[in-house]
Protein backbone atom coordinates (compact mmCIF):
# COMPACT_ATOMS: atom_id res chain seq x y z
CA UNK A 1 0.00 0.00 0.00
CA UNK A 2 1.34 3.28 -1.08
CA UNK A 3 2.13 5.74 1.45
CA UNK A 4 0.47 9.40 1.44
CA UNK A 5 3.89 10.92 -0.26
CA UNK A 6 4.06 8.27 -2.25
CA UNK A 7 0.82 8.81 -3.61
CA UNK A 8 1.36 12.92 -4.27
CA UNK A 9 4.37 12.06 -6.14
CA UNK A 10 2.70 10.10 -8.30
CA UNK A 11 -0.02 12.17 -9.12
CA UNK A 12 2.54 14.93 -10.08
CA UNK A 13 4.21 12.99 -12.17
CA UNK A 14 7.46 12.46 -9.66
CA UNK A 15 6.66 8.77 -9.39
CA UNK A 16 8.73 7.57 -6.17
CA UNK A 17 10.09 4.50 -8.01
CA UNK A 18 11.17 6.00 -11.20
CA UNK A 19 15.17 6.03 -10.70
CA UNK A 20 14.72 2.02 -9.59
CA UNK A 21 12.64 1.01 -12.11
CA UNK A 22 14.92 2.95 -14.62
CA UNK A 23 17.77 1.38 -12.61
CA UNK A 24 15.76 -1.91 -13.18
CA UNK A 25 15.31 -1.74 -16.91
CA UNK A 26 19.31 -2.08 -16.96
CA UNK A 27 21.63 -5.64 -17.26
CA UNK A 28 23.07 -6.16 -14.20
CA UNK A 29 26.49 -5.52 -15.82
CA UNK A 30 25.56 -1.71 -16.70
CA UNK A 31 23.51 -1.60 -12.61
CA UNK A 32 26.72 -2.70 -11.11
CA UNK A 33 29.03 -0.27 -13.07
CA UNK A 34 25.98 2.23 -12.05
CA UNK A 35 26.58 1.19 -8.39
CA UNK A 36 30.18 1.50 -8.58
CA UNK A 37 29.84 5.14 -9.75
CA UNK A 38 27.29 6.45 -6.98
CA UNK A 39 29.89 4.45 -4.29
CA UNK A 40 32.93 6.14 -5.76
CA UNK A 41 31.12 9.65 -5.73
CA UNK A 42 29.81 8.92 -2.04
CA UNK A 43 33.30 7.86 -0.68
CA UNK A 44 35.48 10.91 -2.47
CA UNK A 45 32.96 13.64 -3.52
CA UNK A 46 33.96 13.10 -6.97
CA UNK A 47 33.31 10.84 -10.21
CA UNK A 48 35.07 7.77 -10.97
CA UNK A 49 38.21 8.47 -13.94
CA UNK A 50 37.84 7.49 -17.11
CA UNK A 51 40.78 4.98 -16.48
CA UNK A 52 38.85 3.42 -13.62
CA UNK A 53 35.53 3.02 -15.28
CA UNK A 54 37.15 1.34 -18.44
CA UNK A 55 38.95 -1.00 -15.55
CA UNK A 56 35.33 -1.43 -14.60
CA UNK A 57 34.25 -1.98 -17.92
CA UNK A 58 36.77 -4.40 -18.81
CA UNK A 59 35.83 -6.58 -16.08
CA UNK A 60 31.90 -6.29 -16.43
CA UNK A 61 32.41 -7.28 -20.00
CA UNK A 62 30.60 -3.90 -20.98
CA UNK A 63 32.00 -1.47 -24.20
CA UNK A 64 32.45 1.51 -21.77
CA UNK A 65 31.14 4.45 -24.02
CA UNK A 66 27.90 2.50 -25.32
CA UNK A 67 27.45 1.87 -21.15
CA UNK A 68 27.54 5.43 -20.66
CA UNK A 69 25.40 6.64 -23.10
CA UNK A 70 22.66 3.73 -21.43
CA UNK A 71 23.54 5.28 -17.81
CA UNK A 72 22.90 8.78 -19.23
CA UNK A 73 19.77 8.40 -21.53
CA UNK A 74 18.43 6.36 -18.46
CA UNK A 75 18.88 9.88 -16.67
CA UNK A 76 21.09 7.83 -14.04
CA UNK A 77 24.38 9.65 -14.62
CA UNK A 78 25.35 13.16 -16.31
CA UNK A 79 28.12 13.03 -18.63
CA UNK A 80 30.74 15.68 -20.25
CA UNK A 81 30.18 17.29 -23.32
CA UNK A 82 31.96 14.92 -25.10
CA UNK A 83 30.27 11.76 -23.56
CA UNK A 84 33.51 9.76 -22.16
CA UNK A 85 33.63 11.53 -19.09
CA UNK A 86 31.04 11.03 -15.79
CA UNK A 87 30.34 14.27 -14.19
CA UNK A 88 27.89 13.39 -11.86
CA UNK A 89 24.95 11.04 -10.76
CA UNK A 90 21.79 11.35 -9.32
CA UNK A 91 21.22 12.45 -6.42
CA UNK A 92 25.14 13.38 -7.17
CA UNK A 93 25.05 17.05 -9.09
CA UNK A 94 27.46 17.60 -11.81
CA UNK A 95 28.75 20.68 -10.60
CA UNK A 96 28.07 23.38 -7.74
CA UNK A 97 24.63 23.75 -6.50
CA UNK A 98 22.71 25.73 -3.20
CA UNK A 99 22.20 21.95 -2.17
CA UNK A 100 25.30 20.83 0.02
CA UNK A 101 25.26 17.75 1.96
CA UNK A 102 28.29 16.23 4.73
CA UNK A 103 28.87 12.79 4.30
CA UNK A 104 29.45 11.90 8.47
CA UNK A 105 33.42 10.11 7.82
CA UNK A 106 32.92 11.02 3.95
CA UNK A 107 32.93 14.01 1.56
CA UNK A 108 30.88 17.26 0.73
CA UNK A 109 29.05 16.64 -2.29
CA UNK A 110 26.38 18.93 -4.08
CA UNK A 111 23.38 17.36 -4.88
CA UNK A 112 20.65 17.83 -7.71
CA UNK A 113 17.68 19.12 -5.67
CA UNK A 114 16.38 19.31 -2.03
CA UNK A 115 14.84 15.88 -2.25
CA UNK A 116 18.34 14.28 -3.42
CA UNK A 117 19.40 16.01 -0.79
CA UNK A 118 17.55 14.53 2.02
CA UNK A 119 17.75 10.87 0.07
CA UNK A 120 21.12 10.64 0.27
CA UNK A 121 21.55 9.69 4.04
CA UNK A 122 18.85 6.79 3.06
CA UNK A 123 20.66 5.29 0.04
CA UNK A 124 23.97 5.60 1.36
CA UNK A 125 22.36 4.89 5.37
CA UNK A 126 25.15 6.95 6.71
CA UNK A 127 24.73 10.58 8.62
CA UNK A 128 24.35 13.31 7.08
CA UNK A 129 24.10 17.38 7.23
CA UNK A 130 22.63 19.30 4.74
CA UNK A 131 22.57 22.93 4.24
CA UNK A 132 20.74 25.32 1.40
CA UNK A 133 19.45 28.70 1.18
CA UNK A 134 16.06 29.58 0.27
CA UNK A 135 15.92 30.64 -3.16
CA UNK A 136 12.98 33.45 -2.55
CA UNK A 137 14.89 35.21 0.43
CA UNK A 138 18.73 33.23 0.28
CA UNK A 139 17.87 32.69 4.32
CA UNK A 140 19.97 29.22 5.64
CA UNK A 141 18.21 26.06 5.79
CA UNK A 142 19.68 23.05 7.81
CA UNK A 143 18.96 19.54 8.27
CA UNK A 144 21.19 17.05 10.03
CA UNK A 145 20.42 13.29 10.44
CA UNK A 146 21.81 11.08 12.75
CA UNK A 147 20.91 7.13 12.92
CA UNK A 148 17.94 7.94 11.10
CA UNK A 149 16.43 10.67 13.24
CA UNK A 150 16.17 13.80 11.44
CA UNK A 151 16.26 17.72 13.02
CA UNK A 152 16.48 20.94 11.06
CA UNK A 153 15.85 24.63 11.53
CA UNK A 154 13.86 26.49 10.77
CA UNK A 155 11.36 24.31 12.25
CA UNK A 156 9.37 25.21 9.97
CA UNK A 157 11.19 24.64 6.75
CA UNK A 158 9.49 22.94 4.25
CA UNK A 159 10.75 21.90 0.61
CA UNK A 160 8.38 22.43 -3.10
CA UNK A 161 8.48 19.59 -5.23
CA UNK A 162 7.17 20.05 -8.68
CA UNK A 163 7.99 20.88 -11.68
CA UNK A 164 8.54 23.38 -14.96
CA UNK A 165 6.70 21.70 -17.52
CA UNK A 166 7.49 17.99 -19.80
CA UNK A 167 11.23 17.07 -20.15
CA UNK A 168 13.89 15.23 -18.59
CA UNK A 169 13.47 15.22 -14.55
CA UNK A 170 17.01 16.90 -14.32
CA UNK A 171 16.44 19.75 -16.35
CA UNK A 172 12.57 20.05 -15.26
CA UNK A 173 12.07 19.01 -11.52
CA UNK A 174 15.58 19.39 -9.74
CA UNK A 175 15.90 22.90 -11.19
CA UNK A 176 12.46 23.66 -8.82
CA UNK A 177 13.06 21.13 -6.24
CA UNK A 178 14.26 23.40 -3.30
CA UNK A 179 14.09 23.91 0.23
CA UNK A 180 12.07 26.96 1.85
CA UNK A 181 12.07 28.65 4.85
CA UNK A 182 8.24 28.66 5.56
CA UNK A 183 5.49 27.47 3.13
CA UNK A 184 4.60 31.03 2.45
CA UNK A 185 8.03 31.69 0.79
CA UNK A 186 7.47 28.21 -1.24
CA UNK A 187 4.20 29.40 -2.21
CA UNK A 188 5.55 32.46 -3.49
CA UNK A 189 8.40 31.10 -5.72
CA UNK A 190 5.76 28.46 -7.12
CA UNK A 191 3.27 31.46 -8.17
CA UNK A 192 5.83 33.93 -9.56
CA UNK A 193 7.45 31.17 -11.51
CA UNK A 194 4.09 29.41 -12.69
CA UNK A 195 5.03 25.40 -11.22
CA UNK A 196 3.10 22.61 -10.88
CA UNK A 197 3.71 21.37 -7.43
CA UNK A 198 2.93 21.09 -3.89
CA UNK A 199 4.58 21.93 -0.60
CA UNK A 200 6.03 19.54 1.65
CA UNK A 201 7.26 19.42 5.23
CA UNK A 202 10.19 18.31 6.04
CA UNK A 203 9.10 15.30 7.64
CA UNK A 204 7.60 14.20 4.60
CA UNK A 205 10.19 15.37 2.05
CA UNK A 206 12.41 13.47 4.30
CA UNK A 207 10.40 10.04 3.40
CA UNK A 208 9.73 11.22 -0.24
CA UNK A 209 13.70 11.14 -0.55
CA UNK A 210 13.61 8.17 1.44
CA UNK A 211 11.29 6.42 -0.91
CA UNK A 212 13.28 7.61 -4.05
CA UNK A 213 16.71 6.84 -3.14
CA UNK A 214 16.34 4.17 -0.04
CA UNK A 215 16.73 1.25 -2.36
CA UNK A 216 18.52 2.79 -5.63
CA UNK A 217 21.86 1.29 -4.16
CA UNK A 218 20.11 -2.38 -4.35
CA UNK A 219 22.84 -5.08 -3.19
CA UNK A 220 26.32 -3.92 -1.91
CA UNK A 221 27.96 -5.81 -4.24
CA UNK A 222 29.89 -2.99 -5.48
CA UNK A 223 31.31 -1.71 -2.66
CA UNK A 224 34.52 -3.43 -2.62
CA UNK A 225 35.71 -2.70 -6.17
CA UNK A 226 34.42 1.22 -5.75
CA UNK A 227 37.19 1.59 -3.32
CA UNK A 228 39.86 0.54 -5.35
Amino acid sequence: MSSPVSALLEATGLAADKLLTQRNSLTEPLQLLHQRTLLALAQSGKPPTRDQLETWATELHLELDAALRHMAESELVFLDPAGREITGGVPFAPGPTPHQVRIFDGPTVSANCAIDALGIAAMLDRDVDVESLDPLTGEQITASSRAGRWTWQPVQAVVFVGSSGQGRLTETCCPVINFFTCSDHALAYQSAHTLDGFVLALSDAVEAGALVFGDLLGTQSARPDARQ
